[in-house]
């Protein structure tokens, strides 16, 4: 079996942090994660309770919205990257509404690994699931 096959069939032994203030939004996320066999999921309103969720949990991959309430999702990969902490290397996949060029060049330079623009699919979202672990081996 192929290594990009085997991480595939691993999937569900990561932990995926979902960090989006709406609802709804983490609802459908959360979803379409158990479509593609990611049964470990937690679940943020906001950039604080993420961060008491990395300080408790071990998170393998953070789904992070960009536009937030009270600090945007750039905002807050900037502190994981910036950080020394342990979750300085957890792989990041933005998922917005935001197609601002801008901020899409913004994530790339903070080392948000992919980006996604809402609505997701479930394959592109185990796409992007896979690439981003993948990138985190290769680096470790």
């Amino acid at each position: 079996m192929s290594d990009n096959l085997h991480k595939a069939a691993n999937l569900e032994n990561i932990t995926c942090l979902i960090v989006d203030d709406d609802k709804f939004s983490r609802t459908f996320i959360k979803t379409a994660l158990y479509q593609i066999g990611i049964k470990n999921t937690k679940e943020a309103n906001n950039p604080q309770e993420a961060q008491e969720l990395l300080n408790d949990f071990k998170i393998d991959v953070i789904l992070l919205d960009q536009q937030m309430p009270e600090k945007s999702g750039l905002e807050f990969a900037k502190e994981l990257k910036s950080g020394m902490g342990r979750y300085r290397n957890v792989p990041i996949i933005m998922i917005t509404v935001d197609t601002k060029e801008q901020t899409v060049l913004n994530a790339k330079s903070l080392g948000i690994h992919e980006y996604l623009v809402k609505p997701i699919s479930p394959m592109a979202l185990k796409k992007r699931i896979c690439s981003a672990i993948e990138a985190k081996h290769e680096r470790i």
